[in-house]
């Protein structure tokens, strides 16, 4: 009798386990496909299996009114984002650009950066050639600025890597 009835348990159990299985996968499986050409080819037929989903198209923005454009960066405000640990993309941006054009303030705040990493990857080696750049441009302590880098900020292979450049510039 206990078998018996060990038995019809064990049947019941796998009934309702057949039974929830079979629910619970019908409930996950749907056609991506058609979804997918109703959003890629929209037609009258689609129109209702979208209705309540998400817009075909992103929202646009209106226009920033030019009362309300922030003024363009200057070398002035990013040292005061620099001394405020502040700097962002933006701003890295505008004096690499700056730098470029030749701006002697430009170069040697973007070197500053680079030596201490700030708004960017500490990268040593640069600011070494941003410090010469800007000695270049006629920046006093541009060149005592080089130094201090090369004696105090780079390691051995650093060093070996800037001295290789520097002698390939000479020849």
């Amino acid at each position: 009798m206990i078998n018996a009835m060990h038995r019809l348990l064990s049947f019941i159990a796998v009934v309702a386990g057949c039974f929830c299985l079979g629910h619970s996968a019908a409930a996950q499986f749907y056609n991506l496909d058609g979804t997918y050409s109703c959003v890629t080819n929209p037609s009258p037929r689609c129109a209702d299996r979208l209705k309540d989903g998400p817009p075909l198209t992103a929202p646009v923005a209106p226009p920033i009114p030019e009362s309300e454009k922030p003024p363009p960066p200057t070398v002035a405000g990013v040292v005061a984002k620099v001394r405020d640990n502040k700097v962002g993309p933006g701003d890295i941006a505008f004096l690499e650009g700056r730098a470029k054009a030749g701006d002697g303030a430009a170069v040697d705040l973007l070197a500053w950066c680079k030596l201490y990493g700030i708004g960017v990857t500490k990268d040593p080696v640069a600011a070494y050639w941003l410090y010469r750049q800007a000695a270049g441009l006629g920046l006093p302590k541009a060149r005592d600025n080089q130094i201090t880098i090369f004696e105090k900020h780079l390691n051995g292979e650093q060093r070996q890597q800037v001295l290789m450049e520097e002698q390939a510039r000479h020849n």
